[in-house]
């Protein structure tokens, strides 16, 4: 067989993994970079995956055992396909560090072509990928299957993968991967810190109360926050990010849910699918997550997921982040006072930069300065390595702006926003975009509150950081009432509103209902 010809008799799968391979300009016969066994953004990604890690590691040790086949590997990935750990017998994790098959590699298809990680990740489904049905010749020795683990909150979380030589029969293998990935799906959704109510239900009521029971977490309005692989089956939710709410999942009444939720009853209940399946369920308040655990168990948290709360425009800000946040130009933010500028940065410096430097300058005080390249200067030299952050960028001298965006590289990241939209800034030479895009900028722009589609996530979110010991319902005739309002301080009025609601309402309160909503509150939010 010619290197770069189809195998026979190949799968419509892995015949369309071909295909995108060839596209990523990818050659079957090409040696391994050196860019492959580069491991610099595996703490990195050991540190924002840490979540998948603690609660997969247990039971990958027992899949390998279960497995029983010394020349083998289980792979665990993150959602990019980069290898987070391995597992297996020591002389095969020799030979699969030869091809890069080993922690700190990413394994997606425009690496390294066709192969079950890969090819896993481009289509959502377990895929198995046998000797020559790998697209790069030097990956041939090896047959390997791997299987998505499902994010909670919709899409992928990692790739859960054996591999093993190309000889071996993995044959048995499916079904281990697949009860092994709902096993840590179950984990990862009990463990959620977000969420108001948790039901259980299945079929089976013999399956109520273990891990191959269907899961479903809804907020305070019964919005779906999170399901497993078995909730999504029976409740035929299929799409990668599955948007529904407890109405369109289910017949019984969402009040009734939270009422019988409330008594703390253990008795299943009979439960009615919209498709009319009945199942056997449990319903209870979700416990606000623990204050504080022991640092060497506490996984640490992504801060930008927790900012992605439905709204397309914060989505796509995040993606750009993302984008951004692999290469080294300069990063433009856009938005009005209050709509969360300060706090994306800092989640930001949180998930990708650790505990390097964090340095924040007022641009307008800075401009003022009759020393402005020294204190820049300075500026520059305290952020190394770290973040420098540049508040109400457009008040700097033009020619200081264009220094400052050519001293962003990928170890110091400048960050630069402006309250003032972009095209003022433009029409009016306040803002040197020329040079901005010389230097590979990237710019994101965070709506107003009255404009974004999550406004109700936002009132529950803010009330669960300013409640965290106890569970407040939040009616919707409240959020009703608050959305009515324009809220010209964005975010930072509604938070600060609702932590004085919430204050003069009392710690025994349990509900958060439109008379708990004082008159002057909103006509002063609304002034």
């Amino acid at each position: 067989m010619n290197s770069g010809s189809l195998p026979a008799n190949l799968p419509a799968t892995l015949r369309a993994s071909w295909l995108r391979s060839h596209e990523h300009g990818l050659d079957p016969g090409q040696a391994l970079p050196e860019s492959a066994l580069a491991r610099t953004d595996l703490a990195d990604r050991l540190e924002a995956n840490a979540r998948l890690l603690t609660f997969s590691q247990p039971v990958i040790e027992n899949l390998y055992r279960q497995i029983d086949c010394p020349s083998s590997t289980v792979l665990l990935t993150d959602k990019q396909g980069l290898i987070l750990s391995a597992l297996g017998d020591t002389g095969f994790l020799d030979r699969a560090a030869r091809v890069a098959l080993s922690p700190g590699a990413e394994w997606s298809e425009a690496s390294m072509g066709t192969n079950a990680i890969g090819t896993a990740l481009q289509t959502g489904e377990i895929v198995a990928v046998q000797g020559n049905e790998h697209f790069l010749e030097r990956n041939r020795f090896l047959t390997c299957v791997a299987t998505p683990i499902l994010s909670p909150t919709g899409g992928i979380a990692g790739i859960l993968d054996i591999s093993t030589d190309a000889r071996a029969d993995l044959s048995h293998a499916d079904a281990l991967l697949r009860t092994t990935a709902e096993l840590i799906e179950h984990r990862l959704i009990e463990s959620l810190d977000d969420g108001f109510l948790t039901l259980r239900f299945h079929l089976r009521a013999d399956l109520i109360g273990t891990p191959f029971e269907a899961l479903a977490v809804f907020d305070e309005g019964g919005r779906l926050l999170a399901l497993n692989r078995a909730a999504r089956g029976l409740l035929k939710l299929y799409r990668e990010y599955p948007d529904s709410s407890c109405g369109e999942c289910f017949a019984t009444d969402w009040r009734r849910l939270v009422d019988w939720a409330a008594l703390g009853q253990q008795t299943p209940f009979p439960l009615r699918t919209v498709q009319g399946r009945t199942c056997v369920a449990r319903a209870t308040l979700r416990a606000p997550a623990p204050r504080a655990r022991p640092a060497a168990t506490t996984p640490k948290r992504s801060l930008l997921d927790t900012i992605n709360l439905g709204d397309p425009r914060i989505a796509a800000a995040l993606a750009t982040l993302a984008q951004w946040a692999r290469q080294s130009g300069p990063l433009l933010i856009e938005g009005e006072t209050g709509t969360g500028k300060r706090h994306l940065v800092h989640a930001y410096h949180h998930d990708y930069c650790g505990d390097s430097a964090f340095v924040s300058v007022d641009c307008a005080a800075l401009a003022m300065s009759p020393n402005l390249q020294d204190e820049t200067d300075h500026a520059l030299r305290q952020a190394e390595g770290g973040v420098l952050y540049l508040i109400d960028t457009d008040a700097l001298p033009l020619a200081e702006q264009v220094r400052l965006f050519a001293a962003a590289s990928a170890s110091t990241r400048l960050i630069a926003a402006t309250r003032s939209p972009l095209d003022t800034l433009i029409r009016e030479q306040r803002l040197s975009m020329d040079a901005f895009a010389a230097c590979g900028g990237h710019s994101i722009l965070l709506p107003p509150l009255r404009e974004r589609s999550d406004f109700d996530a936002l009132v529950r979110r803010f009330v669960r950081d300013a409640c965290p010991d106890r569970p407040v319902y939040v009616c919707p005739d409240a959020i009703a009432l608050l959305r009515r309002h324009r809220w010209p301080g964005n975010l930072s009025e509604l938070n600060n509103r609702l932590r004085l609601i919430l204050a003069l309402m009392g710690d025994e309160a349990g509900q958060l209902c439109p008379e708990d909503i004082p008159e002057e509150l909103l006509e002063q939010a609304a002034g």
